[in-house]
């Protein structure tokens, strides 16, 4: 008889009891071997590794091919190969508006040609503008026929300008960078001239808005010459705008020049006002410009203005 428990049991007398240690007997709780340990462990290893390593490969595999050919995929992949396709188009894009602008003016030189083969008036000129030419003109273009819109009406007020006390003119001079400069003066038609005025704008302004100035100088014996500066009235530029004041300075000195060499011996004065009369201390500034002035009138010069106020404090 064997028996493991912890109970208190009792024996009758004269059974013989044999110690653990002569049985030789092997606990099972150290030496249990169940049969599915050494006949499914391999198997449960191996199915499991194999499930590990080829499930999610399977999935990522299956979920990324879904993704390439999902609807969203799709249109990401047309919007990337339309701005690849467009940029490769851009540099080309000035050379075909260029050749269609080239057939439109050989166009038009054909029909004045036959027109005039015809014995059309030029008053009767048909222009005939393509219409490839309208869309999308470039910003340099349409800086220049808006300057040359303000260049027209600037003289139309000169050649209108019927007062028979003064003798009003224009004239375009070109700037040491090469831009067109509108001028024009103002001559006493009855009085002797006895001095020249020199006479400068502000900013966004034009030299004939001092027309009524001029005339009222040009009664008291001085002839009064006005310069627009670059961007404003009839001169070249982008209106209102100036790259740089020095520009203007030095269009000024160059004006002068002018002046001074077409009334020679007179005495010559210098007025501006506001931005304009900046201009003019600054031009004088220069020994050789102040040597042919006898005199400055400024009105509200733009000096010692504070820079505008910073939009975050």
């Amino acid at each position: 008889m064997i028996c493991s428990s912890t109970r208190t049991i009792v024996i009758p007398g004269g059974t013989k009891i044999y110690k653990h240690s002569h049985l030789h007997v092997k606990t099972n709780v150290l030496h249990l071997k169940p049969k599915f340990v050494y006949k499914d462990f391999n198997r449960l290893i191996s199915s499991a590794f194999k499930r590990m390593a080829v499930e999610p490969l399977t999935s990522g595999a299956s979920g990324r091919i879904n993704a390439l050919f999902s609807l969203r995929a799709l249109r990401s992949l047309l919007l990337v190969l339309n701005a690849v396709v467009l940029m490769l188009l851009l540099p080309f894009r000035g050379t075909i508006r260029a050749s269609v602008i080239g057939s439109g003016e050989n166009v038009g030189r054909e029909e004045k040609q036959e027109s005039r083969r015809k014995g059309c008036s030029s008053s009767s000129a048909v222009v005939r503008v393509p219409v490839a030419m309208l869309p999308r003109r470039s910003a340099a273009v349409v800086v220049d026929q808006e300057a040359a819109a303000r260049r027209s009406l600037a003289i139309q007020r000169v050649v209108q300008d019927d007062d028979d006390e003064t003798v009003r003119e224009f004239s375009l001079v070109t700037s040491a960078r090469g831009d067109t400069l509108f001028t024009q003066s103002w001559t006493p038609a009855s009085v002797i001239v006895r001095g020249v005025v020199v006479l400068l704008h502000g900013l966004n302004e034009h030299s004939g808005r001092y027309s009524d100035f001029a005339k009222r100088l040009n009664a008291n014996g001085f002839k009064v010459y006005g310069m627009d500066w670059i961007g404003h009235g009839g001169s070249d530029g982008l209106h209102g705008y100036v790259h740089c004041l020095d520009y203007a300075v030095t269009d000024m000195k160059m004006f002068l020049e002018k002046v001074l060499a077409e009334n020679p011996g007179v005495p010559c004065f210098c007025f501006g006002h506001s931005t304009g009369g900046a201009i003019v201390l600054k031009a004088v500034l220069d020994p050789k410009v102040e040597a042919k002035v006898s005199g400055i009138i400024t009105t509200s010069p733009a000096v010692g203005v504070q820079p505008s106020n910073p939009i975050f404090w």
